[in-house]
């Protein structure tokens, strides 16, 4: 090891850095033997922060960055300063600003550095959305638009409906963002503009457009597609409206034609999607460079429809693109343009601003949830922790003031023995049942959501210690991997089974007493798999709260160590809780609670401030 590699191989040694990190430090170091050894530490910091989801390293937080890992109690080694960090970047032909847009290892500003693909990633993504709202809108008489619009709406002019304003911004931009808690309808809103704007194509003698539904997982695609096929019988539209609507939505892998053995995909600006608009759902979940990849292969002229929540948890990999849109869209005014066409067509009057922010136009977050308001116990907390007040939640829970969510700071103490002895009644009713559908619906009811995926309240010490007192009770030996009622967790998408990394499934005997694996088809039924068929999976009785985005259950609960550790955040306790229907049962100290609320995570990224910047 030469002296030159000595302070990545000590943040190596603190665990700060992966070995990757460390060679993409040593390869820029050995391509030029004068390069300041700084330049190598920002290379490998940039690939750190990467892993950890940004797409960009400030240079001011990069003692922050590298501290997010490893040992918490061993001190990082002396690192550079800020105007040293600098100097090597200045100075050497392998970086260049971030102005020139050079391809080159490294990008940076006064104030960041990027890996030289993440630069890209972020000004393709802002290139083509900017873009789309440069187009100019379609030009659609206002009674036409209302008359498009009435079949779902009711139009209040005091009461502006959020839902309508969403769906008439995507009757007449190219870009159209609807963000919005669970339970707010950013399903059924999309459904409806779906209708509106083919009615109106086909009313004005056009073919029928050409939609495509996606979402960044097979499991969010499922339901995607279980969602529309249960509300398009039920609208009130004419035969021909319906049989162009779709009602089936693939994952954004699938849409863009995966290549096997390759990183591209089939689709790109070269080769792009036949279509005339793309609708993504849980956009929250779509990592940087895969929106860019998206954004590659939309046609010129074709129409994008994102949904999203943009409070939940950001995409594992780099980026948070969903929260870049939001925020460059700024809060609550539309253009004066905008607020005109929306009081000619609703007759309500919106608040508008001249100096409103482009993408405010594109913008419509819901308010109002259909699946609980916000005086129930589940709106209340998941409120509170959206605010980051601590105090209030702890408060409310000690005095028992939510009716739907409790706390067990006993249980968080032994979460093994206190969630077997809880949960073990429903897995053997699980083990003896004969019907899939009846197990399938049962397996849906309820789910352990856990902050982490190791340690004693990780999902792999729950789901062992199920299945340890499952395999007694049943009669299963401990080397047979199978057994009647085992929950299973797809862990690795299978484009050959259909299966998807998050789907459920449940092991039953068929009828001839075979063990297979059943898991929900796309039409509502069920499907077999032979066992051997399957691919990567684990048990399924606890899962991580990353793992379960996209789903919904009667009730979950929720595991969080009593020891501080950097992945908690309200962030993660948000989606955690809003994955229930009905009940939540917080299985935590106060102390935890606390922390994971105040604890905001962080994504560092320059794509809300290119997306801000002003239109040509």
């Amino acid at each position: 090891m030469s002296a030159r590699e000595e302070l990545l191989m000590r943040l190596h040694e603190r665990g700060a850095l992966r070995p990757l990190d460390v060679e993409i430090g040593r390869c820029l170091l050995d391509l030029d033997p004068q390069i300041d050894p700084a330049l190598g530490l920002l290379a490998a910091a940039a690939s750190r922060a990467v892993a950890q989801g940004h797409s960009c390293l400030p240079l001011a937080q990069l003692a922050d960055v590298l501290a997010e890992t490893g040992a918490e109690d061993a001190p990082l080694p002396t690192l550079p300063d800020l105007v040293t960090l600098q100097a090597a970047l200045r100075d050497s032909r392998w970086a260049a600003p971030a102005a020139d847009a050079a391809v080159a290892p490294l990008l940076y500003d006064d104030e960041r550095v990027w890996l030289g693909r993440y630069f890209h990633h972020e000004g393709a993504v802002a290139r083509v959305l900017r873009g789309l709202l440069a187009q100019t809108p379609q030009s659609v008489e206002p009674q036409a638009l209302r008359a498009a619009l009435t079949p779902f709406f009711s139009f209040d002019a005091e009461l502006p409906d959020r839902q309508a304003l969403a769906a008439l911004t995507g009757l007449v931009s190219p870009l159209t963002v609807i963000t919005g808690g669970p339970g707010t309808g950013k399903t059924t809103t999309v459904l409806w503009l779906l209708a509106a704007w083919t009615g109106l194509r086909l009313a004005a003698g056009e073919p029928a457009p050409r939609i495509h539904l996606a979402a960044p997982t097979g499991k969010a695609a499922a339901r995607l597609s279980e969602s529309l096929r249960e509300r398009v019988a039920g609208l009130p539209i004419e035969p021909a409206v319906r049989a162009a609507l779709p009602t089936s939505a693939s994952t954004l892998h699938r849409l863009l034609g995966v290549r096997r053995g390759s990183t591209r995909f089939r689709h790109h600006a070269g080769y792009p999607l036949d279509t005339d608009m793309v609708v993504v759902d849980e956009v929250s979940m779509v990592d940087l460079p895969l929106m860019a990849r998206l954004l590659d292969a939309l046609p010129e002229g074709a129409r994008l429809v994102l949904l999203g929540d943009r409070d939940q948890l950001a995409s594992v990999e780099a980026g948070n693109v969903l929260a870049a849109v939001c925020a460059a869209a700024g809060e609550g005014a539309v253009s004066p343009a905008r607020a005109q066409l929306i009081e000619a067509v609703t007759g309500a009057a919106v608040e508008a601003s001249a100096d409103a922010p482009p993408f405010a136009d594109a913008v419509v977050e819901l308010h109002r949830s259909h699946r609980f308001d916000g005086d129930s116990g589940l709106g209340q907390v998941a409120a509170l922790i959206r605010a980051g007040d601590g105090d209030a939640l702890c408060r409310g829970l000690d005095a028992e003031a939510f009716a739907q969510v409790r706390l067990d700071a006993e249980a968080a103490q032994r979460p093994l023995d206190a969630l077997v002895d809880r949960h073990l009644p429903d897995a053997l009713v699980l083990a003896a049942c004969r019907d899939p559908v009846e197990a399938l619906t049962l397996a849906s009811r309820q789910r352990v959501l856990t902050a982490m995926r190791d340690g004693a309240w990780g999902s792999q010490a729950i789901n062992a210690a199920f299945e340890q007192v499952l395999r007694q009770r049943t009669g299963t030996a401990a080397e047979q991997r199978w057994y009647p009622g085992r929950l299973l967790l797809v862990t690795r998408n299978d484009y050959g089974t259909e299966l998807f990394n998050g789907d459920v499934g449940v092991v039953l005997a068929d009828a001839d007493g075979v063990l297979r694996a059943w898991f929900p088809a796309a039409d509502g039924s069920v499907r077999r798999l032979a066992l051997a068929a399957l691919p990567e999976c684990e048990s399924a009785y606890a899962m991580t709260i990353h793992k379960s985005q996209g789903s919904e259950f009667d009730a979950v609960d929720i595991v969080l160590p009593p020891h501080d550790t950097r992945v908690l955040g309200r962030e993660l306790l948000y989606t955690a809780v809003t994955r229930a229907r009905r009940e939540v049962t917080l299985i935590a100290t106060p102390d935890t609670l606390q922390r994971t609320v105040a604890r905001s995570t962080r994504r560092f990224s320059g794509l809300a401030e290119r997306l801000g910047a002003p239109l040509d």
